[in-house]
């Protein structure tokens, strides 16, 4: 047999060598805890491990830590029950939704010092990871080419309620579960393909700009009230009160006080127990189907509020005069907010219901006070961080109109009415502090309304204790039209567990 000739045996294996080396770089990493290093800085931001740590050197060897985020009544987020909200991330960020979470949630309020530059005032230069240097550390976990925190369906209910998000899409068949959620912070969305992890992810606004934005960079927001208002549970600290879901036929119902009744509920308690709450300390306004004869109905007020029968249909509703007491406590008892709330259906369904044709009795006045007023806290508006442009230009026409409108969907338009209420209260030289929290409004224009007496108005020039503690009254309620329904159990369509991507 002839010998084979050299080059032609050297030129074949050249061939086969080089088609093997572009195979392997055309290939995956192999390693489920393999990412090429040039994406490790683009996935994680400020998180990404040190160049120098060995992990980056030659890829990833093992997997980098990354944040522990709960968010929980019990556990606040990350231990922190009062943190601050931005529309956008503020700094450096990466593409990993946590890392945009956590570029938007911060433990210390922000300041714009020249338009459109945002920085903290004490920590400047800090990123995400140094302002949350105290968070817990943890291995990330790789799924499709993301690193992945976990995290439970308690906290995206969390956080669905602290970012002010409510449903926009949501789809369901064999091959899995998808929805969204549009939000303040950004767009919410989940995947849960049949048979694969449940993946949460978050896009930040492409409709906002920080160079654009005339609003302050970022607002306070409370855990424990977020989860209360999503659970349909307002509270005064020592007494704690929860409403029944939206009536699901006409009725006739009559709402009913039940002591320490909310383990007797259906719906919200689970909730409000997956949160670490204490559901033995809240007491119940049933909603009882009762067919009341007509003496009974003549001394108790009559309400009419949507049911689930159909969208055009509504339900009576029959209030006794202890109950109509309760609802008055309850406005006056919501807590206070820079931006509208996601709600609990049922107690907005009721509390609108009772307290609307009080608010449209006031609506024009509460207008007109702020709209006058604007122009002496124009200095505290911008020391605020609103735009000087802003404030002297369209501000106080937008304040009015929204105002007059009844309901609406801004969440910027809330924002605007509560900034300008919160200098009113702090401009307010009656010498008597007024509890954003807990008003007294709400009870005394009930009382006189039962006594055919004049409700309360403004009166003067002069905003004595009174004055200021309706204005904060009736811009509590404003929010509460402003805000948004969002399903308390809509958690059922989770798994316990879930990778935020």
């Amino acid at each position: 047999m002839p010998s084979s000739n050299p080059l032609i045996v050297a030129a074949i294996s050249a061939v086969v060598t080089a088609t093997a080396v572009l195979q392997l770089v055309k290939e995956e990493p192999k390693s489920p805890t393999e990412i090429p290093t040039r994406d490790i800085k683009r996935l994680l931001g400020p998180w990404s491990p040190s160049p120098y740590s060995g992990i980056l050197r030659f890829g990833i060897h093992e997997l980098p830590s990354g944040p522990v985020i709960t968010a929980r009544l019990a556990d606040k987020f990350c231990g922190i029950n009062e943190v601050h909200l931005a529309r956008l991330p503020h700094g450096e960020v990466g593409t990993t939704c946590w890392s945009i979470l956590l570029s938007t949630i911060h433990p210390s309020p922000l300041s714009k010092d020249t338009p459109g530059v945002y920085t903290n005032k004490e920590t400047a230069n800090q990123t995400a990871k140094t302002r949350w240097a105290n968070i817990s550390l943890a291995p990330l976990t790789i799924h499709d080419s993301q690193l992945c925190i976990k995290i439970s369906r308690a906290t995206l209910m969390t956080l669905f309620a602290l970012t002010n998000a409510r449903p926009s899409y949501s789809y369901s068949s064999a091959a899995g579960y998808r929805s969204a959620y549009a939000s303040y912070c950004g767009q919410w969305s989940i995947s849960w393909p049949n048979g694969k992890p449940c993946i949460v992810r978050l896009a930040q606004h492409d409709s906002h700009s920080t160079e654009t934005d005339v609003y302050p960079p970022s607002f306070p927001a409370r855990i424990d009230k977020c989860v209360e208002m999503l659970a349909g549970i307002v509270s005064d600290g020592a007494w704690k009160v929860a409403f029944p879901g939206r009536a699901k036929e006409k009725g006739p119902w009559i709402l009913k006080e039940k002591l320490k009744g909310f383990g007797t509920a259906h719906g919200s308690r689970h909730l409000y127990n997956m949160q670490g709450g204490k559901v033995f300390e809240v007491d119940l306004l049933a909603m009882i189907k009762y067919d009341l004869d007509e003496d009974l109905q003549k001394n108790m007020l009559k309400l009419t509020i949507p049911c689930l029968a159909s969208d055009s249909e509504v339900a009576i509703l029959f209030v006794p005069d202890q109950e109509a007491q309760l609802l008055a406590k309850a406005i006056d008892c919501l807590p206070w907010s820079s931006l509208s709330w996601s709600l609990h259906r049922g107690f907005r369904d009721v509390l609108l219901a009772f307290g609307t044709p009080i608010m449209n009795r006031h609506r024009g006045e509460l207008a007109m006070l702020l709209k006058t007023r604007f122009r002496e806290n124009e200095a505290a508006l911008v020391k605020r961080g609103w735009a000087p442009e802003f404030v002297q230009g369209p501000m106080a026409d937008m304040l009015e109109s929204a105002l007059l409108s009844g309901r609406g969907n801004s969440g910027d338009l809330v924002r605007i009415v509560v900034a300008v209420i919160e200098v009113l209260v702090e401009r307010n030289r009656s010498g008597e502090a007024v509890d954003s929290d807990q008003t007294a409004f709400w009870r005394r224009a009930k009382r006189e309304v039962d006594e055919e007496e004049s409700v309360p108005s403004f009166e003067g020039k002069q905003l004595g204790h009174l004055e200021v503690d309706m204005a904060v009254a009736l811009t509590k309620f404003f929010v509460l039209e402003w805000s948004q329904e969002l399903d308390y159990q809509s958690y059922h369509d989770l798994p316990i567990d879930l990778f935020l991507a």
